[in-house]
């Protein structure tokens, strides 16, 4: 597969985390529900506010997501060769990354790429875990 169309890919994958995060915000709006709305016990309200946290996790997380995502969008776009050292120069010239000593090649990007989506995945799974646990131990 060429770079490109593996830029395209992985362009396409990281568009999936914009509905984890829509899922993220509704989870956080429920928690803030069940916070807001009659008697909770300790526990209760304990596992709603560790939701709540587990969400800005989330968002932390689906914020680094979709800037990649963009990235690759712009870069893809952009139509020229697909050298990844042009995306640190272009990211060290911001001030976003300092300037690698090696360039990294596309294999290490999407490493990390996946770890980030990874990482947003299971902040979400914690945040519904232990919203359901906040609905299941208000008394």
């Amino acid at each position: 597969m060429s770079d490109m169309m593996q830029i395209h890919t992985m362009a396409a994958v990281l568009r999936q985390g914009r509905g984890l995060a829509s899922v993220a915000w509704l989870c956080a709006a429920a928690g803030l529900a069940v916070l807001c709305l009659g008697p909770l016990t300790t526990l209760s309200s304990a596992a709603a506010l560790c939701s709540l946290m587990a969400g800005a996790v989330q968002a932390a997380y689906a914020v680094r997501v979709n800037f990649d995502h963009a990235l690759l969008e712009g870069f893809a776009a952009s139509g020229s060769d697909d050298d990844p050292a042009r995306l640190d120069a272009a990211l060290a010239a911001l001030g976003l990354r300092a300037t690698p000593q090696t360039p990294r090649v596309w294999a290490d990007r999407w490493q990390g790429m996946r770890a980030l989506l990874r990482g947003q995945c299971i902040a979400l799974m914690v945040q519904v875990l232990l919203l359901l646990c906040a609905i299941w131990l208000r008394g």
